[in-house]
């Protein structure tokens, strides 16, 4: 199967032109993002997962992904890497396991993936 993109097609990530706030930033597409301790995942799961507490970023979902733009991923971090839902082997570093409380599953937890995996954001911050 072949691809074409059009000039409306874009690859674009929702990357942070602006963080200094440990609750709220704005992406490059200009909308302004807020620390949350839980996103909610609708179909299939139906479910909130908790977000990784980091002191100098956070996990959001990112708002153009829900206006239906291409090519964008949700949950992002504010350092510009995706983030993802991990099982506690992959963030026991981070935090500790989620008990669950409403809606929220066992032992999962969204992370930054650049920080799961590297121990450092995109940017080199801890």
């Amino acid at each position: 199967m072949q691809v074409t993109m059009t000039d409306n097609d874009k690859f674009t990530f929702s990357i942070i032109k602006h963080y200094n706030s440990p609750n709220s930033a704005v992406t490059t597409d200009g909308n302004t993002v807020q620390r949350t301790d839980k996103i909610w995942f609708g179909e299939p799961d139906h479910k909130f997962v908790a977000c990784a507490p980091y002191d100098n970023h956070f996990v959001y979902d990112d708002p153009e992904v829900n206006k239906g733009v291409k090519y964008r991923w949700t949950p992002m971090c504010t350092c510009g890497s995706p983030a993802g839902i991990v099982g506690y082997n992959a963030y026991r570093e981070d935090a500790s396991p989620s008990s669950g409380g409403i809606g929220l599953t066992p032992g999962e937890l969204i992370v930054c993936l650049a920080h799961a995996q590297y121990g450092r954001h995109a940017d080199g911050s801890k």
